[in-house]
């Protein structure tokens, strides 16, 4: 009598929701972060960046290497050669990136034979390694003061950024839009304006300085306290100017004393000492000359 039939094989067994949920923190975990366009610009200029810095700092820590014997002619000999080797090459190129670098092991993986063409026949003719390799070669990055896949001139333009009053997004990248950020001093599209609290002390078509206001204002249209638009908090308008709420009390004085501990003050009988303690200022009483 032959073997019955097979046993009908049973459902497949699913994962439970545990492991599920295991798999897709575990693919979570390892998954690079995504990145925009933009961003990825910017960090493939920064790692090409990186790996010339690191080449041209293995130029230095191969320089002369393992000479120093005395024999002066065998070593000039010697060092000629080995200082445009395969050796040198393979020693610097060993040392380019971090082994936990991956952006930095990928592009030097992906571009070794346009290092080694650059060290065998280029680098006379081009020595400038940043230029030639990530701005002119793989194109990842753009002449200092410009920005964008076809490095286009920041705002401001290319010499001088934002005028010198900012920073602009993607300077010397593929990425950014040339926009600035300015400095606290300054405002506007191309950081020509100044912001509230400082005022324009010069200012033409290609330069803007702005200087901070008195401490008196809180908005002003020049230097010193006569200048204030409003008085800052303490402050009162007197004669023109805004002076301290406190020594606007002192109107039987002739003047007022400022020091770090009590002096007397000449051609006046009575006066207010103003003593300075850490950023607090306070008046003290009164003092007789004779005292």
């Amino acid at each position: 009598m032959g073997p019955g039939p097979s046993p009908r094989p049973g459902p497949a067994r699913r994962p439970s929701r545990v492991a599920l949920a295991v798999l897709l923190c575990a693919a979570l975990l390892l998954s690079p972060p995504v990145r925009g366009a933009g961003e990825r610009r910017r960090l493939a200029c920064s790692t090409c960046r990186g790996i010339v810095d690191r080449f041209n700092q293995g130029l230095a820590d191969t320089a002369k290497k393992n000479f120093g014997g005395g024999n002066t002619a065998w070593e000039e000999k010697t060092l000629s050669k080995y200082e445009s080797s395969e050796i040198r090459l393979v020693e610097i190129i060993e040392n380019l990136c971090d082994s936990s670098n991956f952006e930095c092991n990928n592009m030097v993986e992906e571009h070794e034979e346009l290092i080694e063409k650059w060290w065998f026949k280029l680098k006379k003719k081009y020595p400038d390694l940043f230029k030639w390799f990530c701005i002119e070669t793989i194109e990842v990055c753009c002449p200092a003061g410009t920005y964008g896949p076809d490095c286009l001139a920041c705002h401001g333009g290319s010499e001088r950024p934002c005028h010198g009053n900012g920073h602009c997004d993607g300077d010397g990248t593929r990425g950014g839009d040339g926009s600035c950020s300015c400095k606290k001093e300054y405002t506007g599209q191309f950081c020509l304006d100044c912001s509230s609290g400082y005022f324009s002390s010069l200012r033409n078509e290609t330069h803007s300085v702005c200087t901070a206001c008195d401490a008196s204002c809180t908005g002003c249209t020049g230097e010193g306290s006569e200048k204030c638009k409003t008085c800052a908090s303490g402050y009162v308008k007197e004669d023109e100017k805004c002076t301290d709420r406190r020594l606007s009390k002192a109107l039987d004085v002739k003047f007022v004393c400022f020091a770090t501990q009590h002096y007397r003050c000449a051609d006046s009988p009575r006066a207010f000492v103003i003593d300075t303690q850490g950023k607090k200022t306070v008046i003290a009483t009164p003092f007789d000359l004779d005292q």
